[in-house]
């Protein structure tokens, strides 16, 4: 899902500007903020979902990271790997929001939003493997009704991010592997919300409001895998922090005749650095028990500042710089997942996570309306062929309920029709893969 990026209020044209273009008395108020809806892997907007052998069991996979997808998880865990390994996986996430309050009720608009993931590993000695995936780390959207009671806050979000991650792992030592990695990201992200439109006291229909903006950024990830003794793994894997700059434009419809402000700007988002931490035990077999917990680093994102290139009015005062309080804060998510080797050929996962919300309630709001979540599934292997194996796995995520009572406010002026209510929301995953040994 997406988070925001940014949140503009340009207001305030004073009577020399409106007289000037001989529309007398007029107030025109022009709102943007620039939010990325919840990714429907964890809290905030990330997506964990890279594998559907992690995600069938709970995404606890950082001290197993026994297949390709352990680039993402932990590429450590690829000197298990003793042949080549090509894979990819396609997801597939259907979010439902719903809103509830001042006697009106809304409800997003049904979509699917898909991803993919895809990895090599190539063992090229007997203690080193290299690989390389692709994936998208961050990303969701969200489409609300043009309607709704939060439309001057959100109609349309979409993000997609977009990231390329070399990765090689040495076996230092029988039972411990090391590995590093560096990452580069692209995202893109477009948002739409409607826009209040008074001209000499006389109410005209809503305006529309567009920002685009895309940029890359560059970060690193780090990995380790230690088997103490046979039937019990620990896991441990870092990904840094990666800032971008989203370069792009702000552009208004209006449906009178008057001026729309536009303009281009510049953006800097930091994506948050996340570690992970588990372990794998299997000496009950066919069963493997896992345990991981994740600690991702939120508070990053404490404020967003928005450069424009042109002044413009905010408020009545003529800037170039917007900047938004945010005030997240790190968040935990627990993991437990376990599988089950039915065969040779076979495997089950199930699994739960318990994941908390970075969004503290003083900047909860309905582009956003991220919650304490709680997640269960499932998921299956199977071998088709000696080297070729196809994954499946479901996820049902459950945000518990959340009450806004807050006021989104920019350069402390609150934004009209604050959405104020109850929101709640659950998505539907899926996840397909397939993979094949050289």
């Amino acid at each position: 899902m997406l988070r925001s990026i940014g949140m503009l209020i340009l207001s305030g044209f004073g009577k020399s500007v409106w007289h000037r273009n001989s529309l007398g008395r007029a107030i025109v108020t022009v709102s943007l903020l620039c939010c990325w809806t919840s990714g429907a892997g964890a809290a905030g907007f990330a997506l964990v979902q890279q594998g559907t052998a992690a995600m069938g069991q709970g995404n606890a996979f950082v001290a197993e990271a026994n297949d390709a997808s352990a680039i993402y998880y932990n590429p450590a865990g690829l000197n298990q790997i003793k042949r080549a390994q090509v894979y990819q996986g396609s997801f597939f996430n259907y979010p439902d929001r719903e809103f509830s309050g001042g006697g009106q009720d809304s409800q997003t608009n049904h979509r699917i939003y898909r991803s993919l993931t895809a990895y090599v590993a190539i063992p090229v000695h007997d203690r080193v493997v290299l690989g390389l995936g692709f994936f998208s780390p961050f990303g969701m959207g969200t489409v609300w009704p043009p309607t709704w009671a939060g439309r001057y806050i959100t109609t349309y979000s979409s993000l997609h991010t977009y990231n390329l991650n070399p990765v090689v792992s040495v076996r230092v030592l029988e039972n411990l592997s090391l590995a590093a990695g560096f990452d580069v990201m692209w995202s893109k992200v477009r948002l739409k919300r409607k826009t209040p439109v008074v001209l000499r006291g006389q109410t005209f229909p809503d305006g529309e409001i567009t920002l685009t903006g895309q940029g890359s950024g560059v970060g690193y990830n780090l990995g380790a895998h230690y088997e103490p003794w046979s039937g019990l793994k620990l896991g441990v894997a870092y990904r840094s922090k990666i800032e971008v700059n989203h370069s792009g434009s702000l552009s208004t419809a209006l449906r009178v005749p008057a001026p729309a402000p536009n303009s281009t700007g510049e953006a800097a988002i930091v994506y948050p650095p996340s570690l992970t931490m588990g372990i794998a035990y299997s000496r009950l077999q066919p069963f493997t028990f896992e345990f991981d917990t994740t600690w991702t680093g939120w508070s990053t994102y404490d404020q967003l500042k928005v450069k424009l290139d042109t002044l413009v009015p905010v408020n009545g005062v003529m800037t170039t710089t917007i900047t938004t309080p945010k005030n997240w804060h790190d968040s935990w998510a627990f993991r437990f997942g376990v599988n089950y080797a039915v065969n040779e050929t076979m495997k089950l996962r199930a699994g739960y996570i318990y994941d908390l919300t970075p969004v503290p309630d003083s900047s909860f709001d309905p582009q956003v309306p991220d919650a304490n979540r709680h997640i269960f599934t499932v998921g299956s292997d199977l071998k088709v062929f000696e080297r070729f194996t196809l994954g499946f796995a479901y996820n049902y995520i459950l945000s518990e309920s959340r009450t806004k009572s807050n006021s989104i406010v920019v350069n402390g002026v609150p934004a009209p029709l604050q959405a104020n209510g109850r929101y709640n929301s659950d998505v539907h995953s899926l996840g397909l893969s397939w993979s094949f040994q050289f």
